[in-house]
């Protein structure tokens, strides 16, 4: 294969996919602007406080609603869907929480046991199957709340469901990486067959960045470039040196082993650092064309996280549970607008990238959405959600669709649809979803 036309650059222990170039292209397809279509699944825990959701009228220009301001600026890249339902996950018991995550992107319903989960394929993975043999990651899950799969954690159902959304098969979860650092490995150099643990483990140690590792093969490819595509290599290898460094400040912040391990293993302690890093990391991710297929978790189900930083001590969970309390309505509002204020941080960021005639965001199907509709009373009717990106122009957005009642698989199939994955069904969605 000519170098111009490579998708990666390698090294001992890394190796870097890199943005679709012109040059990459067969002319046919870069006549035509083939742009590739990508989807990204956004999971928030514990509901919505669904009157300050959900918009009035679906009338051209429709405001939106309190806990949805964030996204004004976003507003002709999106469609909010109102009335869908989740039947699967309506269950007659206990395991509100557990049964609405396993269903988020699979429309199925959950068995109810702590050591045998069986529920149903996500639609990622659906994605993945036609898509994943094309990149070098068939497709990748992230999130900022770790723990395993096994054990009760929601009344007899597996922690299984509640702590991933991506489903391999009905009984194989994928699990989430919530470490920024071992997203990094996993994105630009942990998939390299001539990498060795210690090859690894010696770059880190001797901070030399991912790009070290493939000076040559870049100072060669720059000079089989034009301008254009050698201006769009020099921004991405900015950005993902950018995303290296405030890796290393996050771990070097920490003299202790111990903490440094955790730091390493699983999360930064700031949230609000932990999730920026996460959101240029799937900025990163999609736009090298590592993966076109990421889930991800900004909690897990039923998280009981505290907003500190909000002024908020009250966990998130605890809140949802507000029983018509004033005091806690008004907070988990503002939770509930600060979780949408990072998803439309993330949509702004992934609008800024070029991609093909466009944004990354226009080739992107990008589904919204939580567990539950109401957290104090455990509906899953109604839920929210919002479909943001253009994929590729088959999404026509700036509206809101109401569903009355329609299956929420219905939804899924038709984020499938948009990006010709043939399905047939999801869960209980027989077909398209009218209007949208």
């Amino acid at each position: 294969m000519n170098r111009s036309r490579r998708r990666f650059l390698g090294g001992a222990g890394a190796l870097v996919a890199l943005p679709l170039l012109e040059a990459a292209m067969p002319r046919a397809e870069a006549a035509v602007g083939a742009e590739p279509q990508r989807l990204l699944a956004y999971y928030v825990p514990n509901g919505m406080p669904m009157h300050a959701w959900t918009p009035s009228t679906t009338e051209p220009g429709f405001a939106l609603p309190h806990v949805l301001a964030p996204l004004e600026d976003l507003r002709e890249e999106l469609v909010v869907v109102s009335g869908l339902r989740n039947a699967a996950a309506d269950i007659d018991s206990a395991g509100h929480h557990a049964a609405g995550t396993a269903g988020f992107l699979t429309a199925a319903r959950a068995m109810r046991s702590e050591s045998t989960p069986l529920v149903g394929t996500s639609i990622d993975q659906h994605f993945a199957r036609l898509h994943g043999g094309d990149t070098l990651i068939d497709s990748l899950q992230l999130g900022l709340q770790g723990g395993d799969g096994v054990g009760n954690c929601d009344n007899g159902f597996s922690c299984a469901y509640s702590r991933n959304i991506s489903w391999a098969s009905p009984t194989t979860p994928r699990p989430k990486i919530v470490s920024p650092r071992l997203a990094f490995d996993r994105i630009f150099h942990g998939d390299d067959p001539a990498a060795t643990r210690v090859e690894r483990e010696r770059r880190r140690a001797r901070r030399h960045s991912v790009l070290d590792y493939v000076g040559q093969q870049a100072r060669e490819l720059r000079g089989e470039l034009g301008g254009a595509d050698r201006t769009k290599l020099e921004e991405y290898f900015d950005a993902v040196r950018e995303v290296e460094l405030r890796i290393d400040r996050v771990v070097d912040a920490s003299c202790d082993t111990a903490q440094l391990r955790d730091v390493l293993v699983h999360e930064p302690v700031d949230v609000l650092e932990h999730l920026s890093l996460m959101n240029e990391l799937i900025a990163l991710a999609l736009r090298c064309d590592a993966t076109r297929a990421i889930t991800f978790m900004l909690g897990n189900s039923a998280s009981n996280r505290s907003f500190p930083f909000l002024g908020i001590g009250q966990g998130h969970h605890d809140l949802s549970h507000h029983a018509g309390n004033a005091e806690d309505r008004e907070a988990l509002e503002m939770v509930s607008t600060w979780e949408v204020e990072q998803f439309a941080a993330l949509l702004r960021r992934l609008r800024e990238i070029p991609a093909g005639e466009g944004t990354l965001l226009d080739h992107c199907l990008v589904l919204f959405s939580s567990e539950l509709a109401d957290g104090n009373s455990h509906t899953h009717d109604d839920l929210p959600a919002v479909v943001a990106g253009r994929a590729g122009g088959a999404l026509q957005t700036g509206r809101h669709v109401r569903a009355e009642g329609r299956p929420w698989g219905e939804l899924l199939v038709s984020c499938m649809e948009l990006l010709e994955v043939p399905v047939g069904q999801v869960g209980d969605g027989e077909r398209v979803l009218a209007g949208l």
